[in-house]
């Protein structure tokens, strides 16, 4: 595993399906504070400031709004094609390596997780030239927390076929290192169903994050948990119902690791009574942030 924890580096995008991508779409320039870069045939395509072509898809729905595919980068071609090789050989049902005839192009490969949940591998797609991080703009997908029943199962996915690491677990949340400095790329949520519990946008800075919020605010978007600083990832944190109720999250300031590390369990992660984070002062998740994080699937 430690040779293969190395593959990924990060999510690359998100692709969702909106029932209305352009009004959607309008949400994610003129108050997330990403920018379209694309449409084409129905669907947009936005970015945000670091240098992939787009960090988020949205397509037409031909039903409920939901996940279609989470997309992950690696660190090369050889590292798509072991990827390939290691989820071939756990029974995964892949396609086969090779170049992608998408909008932002590149190299890999699609599969399904035990969940049923679609993910894609690339590594030498079509980028921007500028890749720095800017006052109150979105730069990056910075993790994708994903609700399952079959935690046990995940795991080993994530371990085995990613090769990524379990770096902390926090009461029924675990959190997976990639080849990056993050804490996280991607966390899973023990729960009785597989579905998104959240996107979180990074930020640069914990001011941005707190002007996002009042800028969703204004645009009539509630803060539904936050601000607040987490302990696994000591990153700062605003949750928000965005369009069609998708769960996002602002976040910035994420702890910056390597692989010296130490596994902490849900025993280090605990709070005193009625606190939910580091500084204590942020009230309870909302009930409506507790709906939402269970309300949206992934495309079959």
């Amino acid at each position: 595993m430690s040779g293969q924890r190395l593959a990924i580096t990060g999510v690359r995008k998100i692709e969702m399906e909106h029932a209305d991508p352009a009004r959607a779409a309008k949400f994610y320039t003129d108050v997330w504070n990403l920018n379209e870069v694309a449409r084409e045939d129905g669907s947009v395509y936005l970015r945000g400031a670091c240098a992939a072509h787009h960090i988020l898809a949205i397509h037409p729905s031909n039903g409920p709004a939901r996940v279609r595919e989470i997309a992950l980068s690696a660190r090369d071609k050889d590292a798509v094609d072991g990827l390939h090789a290691r989820a071939k050989a756990g029974g995964f049902a892949v396609d086969a390596p090779a170049p992608r005839h998408t909008l932002d192009g590149g190299y890999g490969f699609s599969l399904r997780d035990p969940g049923g949940r679609r993910f894609s591998i690339l590594c030498n797609a079509r980028d921007h030239a500028d890749d720095a991080q800017v006052r109150d703009r979105p730069y990056k997908v910075g993790h994708v927390n994903i609700n399952t029943a079959l935690i046990d199962e995940m795991i080993s996915f994530y371990t085995e076929v990613f090769g990524m690491r379990l770096v902390d677990q926090a009461g029924t949340q675990y959190f997976f290192n990639a080849d990056s400095p993050d804490h996280c790329t991607l966390v899973l949520c023990k729960y009785g169903m597989e579905t998104l519990n959240h996107i979180a946008y990074e930020m640069c800075d914990l001011d941005s994050v707190l002007r996002g919020a009042g800028r969703m605010h204004d645009a009539g978007y509630p803060i539904e948990w936050g601000p607040g600083r987490h302990g696994p990832g000591d990153n700062a944190f605003c949750y928000f119902a965005g369009p069609e109720e998708c769960p996002l999250e602002y976040t910035a300031e994420v702890l910056q690791i390597d692989e010296t590390y130490e596994f902490h369990g849900p025993d280090h992660w605990k709070w005193p009574p009625g606190r939910l984070d580091q500084w204590g002062v942020t009230p309870p998740h909302t009930s409506r942030w507790k709906r939402v994080q269970t309300l949206y699937g992934f495309a079959k």
